[in-house]
This record gives structure tokens, sequence and C-alpha cells, in this order.
């Protein structure tokens, strides 16, 4: 009986007894195993009785995705004073093409008051936007008229960047990390850093499994905070000798 007991125990004799319990086993389901990094959780400091639901996005879910982008667009901060009287404009602007053309890599989170972050993806950044040069920009050149100001609000700017030649990923970016995702989540009901890294092991695990073999974020180079938090995600920034725009970074 002792030597069944070892056997038992151990592991070594048998492939299907794995060691790191259930995480251990969800690490081996999802197809993201070089990115160990994202299930290093540590123990938070403070024990939040609070807890979160993941999962994937549906399409009732667009205005409250919507109302994160106008609550986190000035650098992590609310604009909603910034652009009064657009509700939608930011939500357009970042995330409208991806709800709308690639709804299978986004997901959301939420805690007792409903959705408080998401994670938007492309499986290839390309095709996302030749797509969206095809319908989504007609679209919002529909929706938000070009207006002629002498002195432009930052609206007539996000506006007027809707009725110009549309920024393409530069093929260095491209050729490395096709998949494009976008992570935003509203600060005070998202207290705990482990929910922005599961809402990416999600995205990450829908993304290599449909043969990702890397991805990127684009951000405004004046979002500090909001690059920030994704260095702590586990990102770094690239160098782009083919980047057009001197407004770009890309991670």
């Amino acid at each position: 009986s002792h030597g069944y007991k070892e056997a038992f125990m151990s592991g070594d004799q048998e492939p299907w007894v794995f060691r790191g319990g259930v995480q251990g086993e969800l690490q081996r389901l999802m197809p993201i195993e070089f990115a160990h990094d994202l299930f290093l959780i540590r123990a938070p400091e403070v024990v939040l009785n609070k807890s979160y639901f993941y999962r994937p996005y549906c399409p009732t879910d667009e205005s409250a995705l919507y109302n994160i982008c106008l609550k986190t667009c000035d650098d992590g901060m609310d604009g909603t004073e910034v652009f009064p009287g657009y509700s939608e404009l930011i939500g357009d602007r970042i995330i409208g093409s991806t709800v709308t053309l690639s709804p299978e890599y986004c997901f959301v989170v939420e805690d007792d008051e409903g959705i408080c972050g998401y994670a938007c993806a492309a499986l290839d950044t390309k095709v996302l936007q030749q797509k969206s040069d095809i319908s989504w920009i007609p679209a919002l050149r529909e929706k938000y008229p070009k207006v002629e100001k002498a002195e432009q609000s930052p609206a007539d700017e996000v506006i007027a960047s809707f009725h110009g030649p549309q920024h393409q990923v530069p093929e260095s970016v491209y050729s490395q990390y096709p998949a494009s995702i976008r992570i935003d989540f509203i600060p005070p009901r998202v207290i705990d850093h482990s929910v922005p890294k599961r809402l990416l092991a999600c995205a990450m695990a829908a993304l290599k499994t449909n043969g990702a073999i890397g991805i990127h974020v684009e951000m405004n180079i004046g979002d500090k905070s909001m690059i920030d938090h994704y260095v702590r995600l586990g990102f770094t920034q690239l160098t782009v000798p083919d980047n057009k725009s001197e407004d770009i970074i890309y991670l």
C-alpha cells in the first residue's frame, strides 16, 4: 500500500497528475504558456469584500463600455466636461470599430454595480482597419459632420480626425504584433490590480487560440498614467522607426 500511495501522491508516474491545483490546471488549459506573469498575483494588502465577474462582451454592453471610455479618456480621469454634449464621441473614437467589427475578442468585468472594465481586442489590426475604412469611418462621418471653426474644441478635433486620412499601424509593429488591444476600467471600482490582469488573460487566450503571435497597444504619448498601467501589465514600449505620428506610441 505504501508503494501505491507514493505513486498516487508524487505524480511522477502518471502524466495526468499535475501540481498547482485549480490555478495550475487553468494555466495548462489556457493557450498562453508564455504569459506566466499574468498568474503571479500577490495577495492583496487590504482584503476587499468585493467579487468580480468576467465574461465575453455582448452588444447590449456597448453603452456601458462607451461610458467607461468617457469617464477615463482624460489620461484615466473623467472627460465628461472636456467633451460636453458628446456622450458617444470618445467611445466611437477609441473602441467603436473594435466592438462593432471584432466583438468576439472583447471581454468585460462586472462588479455589484455593473460593468466596471473591459478588454477590447482584434486578431488582425490591418484587417480591422480595412473593414473600418469601408464601413465604420463612413458611418462616423455621417454621424459627426465636420464643422469649420476658427477655434476648435477637443470634440471638434476628434470629429475632424474622422474626416481626414486614417492612421495605419506601422509595418514594424504589425509584422511582430499583429493583434491589438485596449483595456480600460473605472479606477474607484477596480482597486484590485489583478482585475486588468485577468481581463488581459481572457483576451490573450482568445487571440492565441486563433493564431495571434503578438499583441500591441496604441497609446497617445500624453497619456502617461495609462501607459504606466500597461507597463504594469507586462507591456514594453517599442521603438518604431516607421511611425508617422509623433503623438502616438506603441507598446
